[in-house]
């Protein structure tokens, strides 16, 4: 299967259109995985849990156990005395705001414009670092292995980006990325953000799986301008990726599933409250909540704090504030925590 597809150009491209006859095949087991992917994906709700990953190493085992309560908190309004919690949680927050503009990019109705990934630097709040002094290093670059589609600068970086519909050109855009900037000086946050975006197009609407970058990171892959592996290798190695990420979104499903099973097994005794759904579907990214949100949802707060699903927590610090915290999805996140680290 053919994957680079014929498409008009200005004049400014007939070369690079003389150059890139090579074809980017199509991977039966990359497209088997996205299939697969796309079986045992979640609500988009949850994504915000998962996006927390990219702003830190997976392979560190020094956090705080409790940074997930920690960051709730934060999210309700009660502060932490934490530098870790606070430097995580701007992090999520400039995370969140780059990748909301990087999709924006990622619509039918919108292209990525030259300047797009000084803008992401910008929303990251990491320093300058686009170049293309390297781009000529990337293997798939040299014509003789039959694969001649890697830019050979940020605009045509752009034209790849802007028609990478396929799992494979996706990829492939990500490792140029990587290559056209000092991805080794913000661990690949840009580059992170600009893979998160663009796959977001290959998920089902409104659903969510992990970005493969969660699953044995290999930052080493094109940081390094020396000794780069050949494109079956690479493409290799991301199969492997996206098999290994199958299998830990399998778990991430299955789990979600059991939640939802032991959490609504009050309603086989009783009615559903009015609001029970969308209470669940607020703990369920928000296991924190007000005063202000269970009351907006009485009938179902009422319900979940009588059978002990929502507990009540008085906040010294700021003169016995009350809130409510659901037990269950913190144990939730917490298997999901171990099904992606390990």
């Amino acid at each position: 299967m053919e994957i680079l597809k014929s498409r008009s150009r200005t004049l400014q491209h007939d070369a690079l259109d003389a150059n890139n006859k090579g074809k980017l095949r199509a991977s039966p087991r990359l497209q088997s995985a996205l299939v697969q992917l796309n079986k045992y994906a979640i609500s988009s709700i949850h994504q915000g849990f998962f996006l927390r990953y990219l702003n830190t190493d997976l392979k560190q085992v020094d956090y705080d156990r409790n940074i997930h309560y920690a960051l709730a908190m934060h999210d309700v309004g009660i502060p932490t005395k934490k530098n870790s919690v606070r430097d995580l949680w701007s992090h999520c927050q400039h995370t969140h705001r780059a990748l909301e503009w990087a999709r924006q990019n990622t619509n039918p109705n919108h292209r990525w414009q030259p300047g797009a990934i000084r803008r992401l630097e910008w929303l990251l709040g990491v320093d300058d670092m686009f170049s293309i002094e390297h781009a000529d290093q990337w293997p798939i670059a040299k014509r003789e292995l039959g694969y001649d589609i890697a830019p050979k600068g940020s605009g045509e970086w752009f034209d790849y980006a802007n028609n990478s519909h396929s799992i494979e050109r996706v990829l492939v855009a990500y490792e140029h990325l990587c290559i056209l900037r000092s991805h080794e000086q913000d661990d690949g946050r840009v580059a992170s953000v600009f893979l998160e975006a663009v796959l977001n197009d290959l998920r089902p609407s409104n659903r969510y799986w992990l970005t493969p970058l969660f699953v044995q990171p290999d930052r080493d892959l094109t940081s390094l301008l020396v000794s780069y592996p050949e494109f079956e290798e690479v493409i290799s190695k991301w199969e492997n990726q996206f098999e290994n990420l199958v299998d830990k979104q399998r778990y991430i499903y299955n789990a979600l599933k059991a939640f939802d099973t032991e959490f609504d097994l009050v309603l086989q005794t009783q009615p559903m409250p009015k609001g029970w759904y969308e209470l669940k579907m607020i703990l369920l990214a928000k296991p924190i909540i007000t005063m202000e949100t269970a009351h907006v949802y009485l009938e179902a707060s009422s319900c979940m704090f009588e059978y002990g699903l929502l507990q009540v927590k008085h906040i010294k610090a700021l003169n016995n504030m009350t809130v409510f915290e659901c037990p269950a999805v913190f144990e939730l996140w917490g298997r999901w925590e171990n099904i992606v680290k390990f």
